[in-house]
């Protein structure tokens, strides 16, 4: 028998599809962590649309070839209109059955404490299950109404083309519009995100996404339903029983395409970070720092972040000029990707530019793991050489020259630099006597906070303090951190609890009793805001705890917003992106930006010294030299002026630095 194209039920899945994505309109508006501007906004309200509607259609699909199978049987082919008529009102009560089985999965896999990845799964496709059937289920009893009306009525009316699904979905959307604002309004939230958001430009953006998506989607529906029917003819089945391979394989192709684009976008990145910028056309002078003349490391090996490091070290002018205090030139040694060609080599290096500059004989050494593109954080260097007058050492390898969410198959690799980095400092250190010894810190930024607390795995803080690392700093640990898992766990013997702290702010350190505040060791400073510190991708099946009770969330996480897959996924990571937005001349402390926090939580945590009064000055002049940083990098402080007044430059002058002066001196 000819198989003739079965519109009426492959239309029904696309119109579940449709019901799904209107309807979910309204929570992509609701507020989060960080706020969003009008394309943020547009682009989260399509993604989540077409993510709805591809999930309800497949899901939909699925439910039509169980009502097809129960119908036909297993070898069962149609194409009489009779039959299609009676498909169409089975696939209707298969819908009913679907959202009544879908919302009975979900309560008999209810969240726990502690669940696994399975039952979370599980849980998550019940709710798929029970959204695509109500979706379907509510469009087709939507069109069949419309359907008998126009048969009964005199007239012609044409109902039955009224997009019953869109139409549906709309009026489902409006309802949870009025709910989340009452919603909102109950916790004190009077205006949209950021009061500025247009709802119409979101909408219409949004459908731009979604059309887009759409098309693509069309493609991947079309391939699924032409080797569903290539199937059907000479396979026993009616060809919807086919079409999960027509996906593997529309799916395949479109991941392959993906990870080819990917390759060639991280080889841009990557060659890009290896051009030497204008700024930093001359190495640096200073033989204290890793590419000047007397280096083992070649100048252009270091890549764009390395050299920025080495050429903004806080001069001894400097640091007198804040302290009031005589002070020396602090070390910093960087070894780049390119510096040398394997791990080994790389750490040899470090220690053999660590014994030139004289870095062991210092009071204090940072072993520092950067973010994914090499970046150190500049700010919380530049306090610990103030604190120290000069007197330390920093030491960094880079493992990547991608931004942290482009390198987090390099975790790894960033891992197993600093073990080996740490271990052999600890070698150098145990062969001097102990009183000459100086102390080693840590510091990590982001995804340097995860790997360097990521090289202590499964030891838990006696691995920590194994090392000889006798404190440390993390700023914006990521979620996937496994290390930061394991010593929250305080049955584990290899963690001792009272040493590790987590904080939103200094305020929390403060609140401490003074004997509590003596057992801290490492530091871990997470803003609740922080899309980084929580993005996870269990978030597409799992509610995570940060949602959970409202009066009892974080600091910064809003006490209205609700976990919705696929929807919390996608904010977050947009959340995530805006929580890097502030600007460089706003010296802050919220979502993923930490400035404003490091110059009292260096001090604390590293157990450095100075009077109120060299604090404040810091924190001042620290400000002073991030605004100047800032305006050297991006190109409005002429590189003449750098050279003659030394604000950035190893190899300028020996004056003052309107960047780290007295609070009392021009800011200008």
């Amino acid at each position: 028998m000819r198989i003739r194209p079965l519109r009426a039920v492959l239309a029904r899945s696309d119109q579940a599809g449709v019901f799904a994505a209107a309807a979910s309109a309204s929570g992509t508006f609701q507020r989060t962590l960080m706020p969003r501007n009008d394309i943020d906004q547009g682009m989260v309200t399509g993604l989540t649309m077409s993510l709805n509607y591809m999930i309800a259609s497949l899901m939909y699909d699925a439910v039509e070839s169980v009502a097809g199978y129960a119908l036909l049987g297993p070898g069962g082919k149609t194409g009489d209109p009779a039959d299609e008529d009676q498909l169409r009102r089975v696939t209707l009560a298969m819908g009913a059955a679907g959202l009544v089985a879908g919302m009975a999965v979900q309560m008999g896999f209810e969240q726990t404490e502690g669940e696994s990845a399975r039952r979370a799964a599980g849980r998550t496709a019940g709710f798929w299950l029970s959204m695509a059937s109500m979706s379907g289920f509510s469009a087709g009893a939507l069109e069949e109404a419309l359907s008998a009306i126009d048969r009964r009525s005199s007239r012609d009316l044409h109902l039955r083309n009224m997009p019953a699904a869109l139409v549906a979905g709309t009026a489902f959307s409006m309802v949870r519009e009025v709910q989340r604002r009452r919603r909102e309004s109950s916790f004190g939230i009077t205006e949209g995100h950021t009061g500025a958001i247009s709802g119409a430009k979101s909408i219409a953006m949004g459908a731009g996404v979604t059309a887009a998506l759409t098309l693509l989607s069309a493609s991947n529906r079309a391939m699924t339903r032409l080797v569903g029917h290539g199937l059907g003819r000479v396979l026993p089945g009616d060809d919807r029983l086919w079409r999960p391979v027509g996906h593997a394989i529309s799916l395949g192709a479109l991941g392959a395409l993906l990870y080819v684009q990917l390759a060639r976008v991280n080889q841009k990145i990557e060659s890009g970070a290896g051009v030497v910028e204008e700024a930093f056309d001359d190495p640096p002078k200073s033989p204290l720092v890793s590419g000047s003349a007397e280096s083992h490391v070649s100048w252009e090996t270091l890549s764009r972040e390395g050299r920025r490091h080495v050429s903004t070290f806080v001069r001894k002018q400097w640091i007198e000029n804040v302290m009031h205090e005589p002070a020396i030139d602090p070390i910093r040694v960087y070894v780049g990707l390119d510096s040398a060609p394997t791990e080994e080599e790389r750490v040899q290096l470090a220690i053999a530019e660590l014994e030139r500059t004289g870095a062991f004989e210092r009071k204090l050494i940072i072993a520092v793991s950067p973010t994914g593109t090499g970046y150190v954080n500049y700010t919380a260097i530049g306090c610990a050489e103030c604190y120290t007058r000069g007197d330390c050492a920093t030491v960094t390898l880079q493992y990547s020259k991608r931004p942290s969410p482009m390198s987090l198959d390099r975790v790894w690799e960033g891992r197993k630099h600093f073990r080996m980095l740490l271990a052999a400092i600890r070698r150098k250190l145990y062969d001097m006597a102990p009183e000459d010894r100086p102390r080693l810190v840590v510091f990590g930024e982001s995804l340097g906070a995860h790997t360097s607390q990521d090289a202590f795995l499964n030891t838990g803080t006696q691995g920590v303090r194994d090392a000889g690392v006798e404190r440390a700093l993390w700023i914006g640990t990521p979620h996937l951190s496994g290390w930061n898992k394991q010593v929250q766990n305080a049955s584990r013997l290899d963690v001792d609890i009272d040493t590790v702290g987590d904080f939103n702010s200094f305020d929390e350190v403060e609140a401490l009793s003074l004997e509590k505040r003596k057992k801290l060791r490492y530091y871990k400073i997470t803003h609740g805001n922080d899309g980084v510190g929580v993005f996870d991708p269990m978030l597409l099946i799992q509610k995570p705890k940060w949602l959970g009770d409202p009066e009892a969330r974080p600091p910064g996480v809003p006490k209205s917003e609700r976990y919705v897959t696929p929807l919390t996924l996608v904010q977050t990571l947009f959340d995530m992106k805006n929580a890097m937005g502030a600007g460089p001349d706003e010296f802050v402390a919220d979502g993923h930006d930490y400035r404003a926090d490091l110059p009292r939580f260096v001090l604390e945590a590293f157990g450095l010294e100075c009077s109120e009064e060299q604090f404040e000055r810091v924190e001042e002049g620290i400000r002073r030299y991030d605004a100047g940083v800032n305006k050297w990098l991006g190109g409005e402080i002429p590189q003449e002026v750098l050279q003659a007044d030394g604000i950035v430059r190893s190899n300028g002058s020996n004056g003052g630095s309107p960047a780290m002066t007295d609070a009392k001196a021009d800011p200008s």
